[in-house]
């Protein structure tokens, strides 16, 4: 073989080797993330009475830290109470005997939901209930079917349903020193999947229900609180660090 022959051949394959070397260290097309419809949020929660992160679960389909008014969830004010964003915050208040809460604008079938709330005010006896709803949804008549998943401030929690605006316990209220009382923060996460249903207070697995026949299939998610007392029916409870995922 003669030299230029030579000179050729190894040209060819030091452009091989070359060619070789870009396809194994070329850059890999990383997967696009997910843009959450609120905001993207720390993890959550930052601390819970024991002090240990909760994390979300499955596929988050929105999240606030309510750092700026709220574009999910709702605002409204009555003789009966409020709802709405405040000072970084989701505000309920109760001032009569009924329930209050805000809800979405999204609805969801299956829906996990995860929260810090509290009792900011309320009762010296703490005898408050607050928690969130799902699958809430309004009849012609204006009147709501849905399931709530609900604690108190004295330490109690209950799953209920809700037909016709009438709430029937699945779980009736059962103390449990999991919940932390008074205006302590619990971490929430309830969750509504097909025919089950599931309430988390500061990472543990307390109640679990099966829905109802007939029962609400698909709705918003919401916010809730009532006082039980009847000479001081008031109470402000505080919502944050939402995380809404798809099981």
């Amino acid at each position: 073989m003669s030299k230029n022959s030579r000179i050729t051949l190894a040209l060819v394959i030091a452009i091989i080797m070359l060619a070789c070397n870009a396809l194994a260290t070329g850059g890999s097309e990383q997967p696009p993330t997910s843009t959450p419809i609120i905001s993207t949020i720390p993890p959550l929660p930052t601390a819970t009475p024991t002090d240990v992160p909760v994390q979300p679960v499955g596929n988050v389909v929105f999240s606030d830290d309510f750092s700026v008014p709220s574009l999910e969830m709702e605002s409204y004010s009555s003789e009966e109470g409020s709802a709405g964003t405040e000072n970084g915050v989701y505000v309920v208040r109760a001032t009569g005997s009924l329930w209050q809460w805000g809800k979405s604008q999204s609805e969801f079938a299956d829906v996990i939901i995860d929260v810090d709330a509290n009792m900011a005010s309320g009762p010296l006896n703490n005898n408050v209930g607050f928690g969130v709803i799902c699958r809430l949804s309004t009849r012609d008549d204006t009147s709501v079917d849905g399931y709530m998943l609900a604690i108190s401030a004295d330490g109690y929690y209950t799953i209920r349903s809700i037909t016709a605006s009438n709430m029937s316990p699945l779980v009736d209220w059962t103390y449990s020193d999991t919940v932390a009382i008074g205006t302590a923060t619990n971490s929430i996460r309830a969750t509504c999947s097909g025919t089950q249903l599931s309430l988390e207070v500061n990472g543990n697995l307390i109640a679990s229900a099966n829905t109802i026949p007939d029962g609400s299939a698909s709705g918003a998610v919401a916010f809730s609180a009532i006082s039980f007392e009847t000479d001081n029916p008031f109470t402000e409870v505080h919502f944050d660090n939402l995380v809404v995922s798809q099981p």
